[in-house]
């Protein structure tokens, strides 16, 4: 409200509150604020008097908290609004059944999608078989708790993947790049998985899958050799790009999505006091600091928990504002879904956390 003063001859009058709209009411018969006209002939403001009393009025404006409140999204809105978007492609898909995994999950339509050999394509029933979107899939049938029938696909996407091999690993791949084709600096005998087959090994993908055995606790030959392979590809400043670390003599540029998923991949097989480890998440980090990428920051904030680095509760908090301060139909469901699972991890995206 605000507070009318009345002032007379040196003398403190009464108070009185006055709401906004109402006429000010005074003690004083005949008051001249009754007349609130100011073209009205007699107006105090046109005399000199100073016997007349005068008015003096303190506005304050006071935000209404619970409005603003209520205009920003809290999780269960977002997971509302994750729920109801419709997805087709298959990382899109993964990511919500993670995100939303405390909600009635939908994996059935996941597992509907899956290819009649046991992988999953990037688009659903569409394209070649993929890796990293088969290792996806994996994870998110392991976060919304499938179980049941569910176990044989699984163990179908497994076998799938055991047969997929980099072609780096014939012995005329591995001759051409150690004696011809120096251009591109890395260790073909080390090798992990490719996105699709017949192709080299990429991080992305080997990330992935390494992941996937991890969650579903399942051991392979492989792993051993697609960890060394990871640490191979790394790039000599700290992080990783897509592929290969070096190209015609000149160092790549590290990719901070690539980076956190083979740091992610990493933490239950390399020793956190490797150099590379260190360089790679200071570089995640920094190079975070100013990022506006809602989906970068997902990636860095669930590396840098997973290995407990100082600077991931100020990334997580970054990536927290960011959902609540932004547009959500205007959000890709894939970034918004690594946006939650960033904010509340599953267990085996945690720092220590296995299954």
């Amino acid at each position: 409200g605000h507070t009318a003063n009345l002032d007379r001859s040196g003398h403190r009058a009464k108070s009185a509150t006055v709401q906004s709209g109402q006429r000010a009411q005074l003690s004083s018969p005949g008051h001249p604020a009754t007349n609130l006209h100011p073209n009205t002939r007699g107006h105090p403001a046109d005399c000199r008097n100073p016997d007349i009393p005068r008015v003096f009025v303190h506005v304050e404006w006071r935000p209404c908290v619970s409005r603003l409140k209520y205009r920003v999204p809290t999780l269960a809105a977002i997971l509302d609004h994750l729920t109801a978007v419709p997805v087709r492609d298959t990382e899109s898909r993964a990511l919500q059944l993670i995100a939303c995994r405390s909600r009635p999950h939908n994996s059935h339509i996941l597992l509907r999608t899956q290819n009649p050999s046991g992988a999953w394509s990037a688009e659903s029933n569409a394209g070649p078989d993929n890796c990293f979107h088969t290792a996806l899939a994996l994870l998110a049938l392991k976060a919304s708790y499938a179980d049941g029938p569910s176990l044989q696909s699984v163990a179908c996407a497994f076998e799938w993947l055991d047969s997929i091999v980099g072609v780096e690993n014939h012995w005329l791949w591995k001759w051409k790049f150690r004696y011809l084709d120096r251009q591109v600096r890395f260790d073909p005998s080390e090798t992990g998985w490719p996105w699709v087959e017949g192709t080299v090994s990429w991080v992305a993908p080997t990330a992935m899958v390494l992941l996937a055995h991890r969650a579903w606790s399942r051991d392979s030959p492989r792993l051993l050799t697609a960890t060394r392979m990871l640490q191979d590809r790394a790039c000599p400043q700290g992080g990783w790009n897509a592929g290969n670390s070096e190209v015609f003599g000149v160092a790549l540029d590290p990719h901070p999505d690539f980076t956190a998923m083979a740091l992610l991949a990493l933490r239950s097989h390399v020793d956190p006091d490797q150099s590379i480890i260190k360089t790679s998440l200071d570089y995640l980090s920094l190079r975070l600091k100013n990022s506006g990428s809602l989906y970068s920051l997902a990636w860095g904030a669930l590396a840098l928990n997973a290995w407990s680095h100082t600077g991931s509760v100020d990334l997580t908090r970054k990536v927290r504002d960011r959902l609540t301060s932004i547009n959500l139909s205007l959000v890709p469901a894939r970034t918004l879904a690594l946006a939650v699972i960033a904010c509340e991890p599953p267990s085996f995206l945690k720092s220590g956390g296995h299954q």
